[in-house]
């Protein structure tokens, strides 16, 4: 029992690991800046997955990178303005441009990858 309580509680903490976005704050979030918003369902196995990655990628990536984190469950609006329909999602923004929307779980390399190519 106590390892089930654990590990839910890494899941929860992880979630709330990174700053969330809603439709109030996320124009003055992206400006001037170089973002990665990962949309995401705390139902969603791969998007669990993804949030370690996040998680590990945040520990090693640039600091002029920040990662934001959207629930689709919450943000239905953004979800349907940025035209999300799989999760886990990644967008790539730059000065509050998007730049690139890729599906699936990423890698820390693909990451890694990913901001040189989007964002430098």
């Amino acid at each position: 029992m106590k390892k089930i309580f654990m590990l839910m509680m890494f899941s929860v903490v992880s979630v709330f690991a990174f700053e969330h976005l809603n439709v109030m704050n996320i124009d003055e979030k992206l400006e001037n800046k170089n973002v990665i918003v990962d949309f995401y369902a705390t139902w969603c196995p791969p998007c669990k997955i993804m949030t370690k990655n996040m998680i590990a990628y945040d520990k090693v990536k640039s600091p002029d990178v920040t990662i934001y984190k959207v629930d689709v469950d919450q943000e239905p609006e953004l979800s349907e303005k940025f035209g999300i329909r799989t999760i886990p999602t990644l967008l790539y923004f730059k000065n509050g441009k998007l730049i690139k929307q890729e599906v699936g779980i990423k890698t820390i390399p693909e990451l890694k990858a990913n901001v040189k190519k989007y964002l430098k």
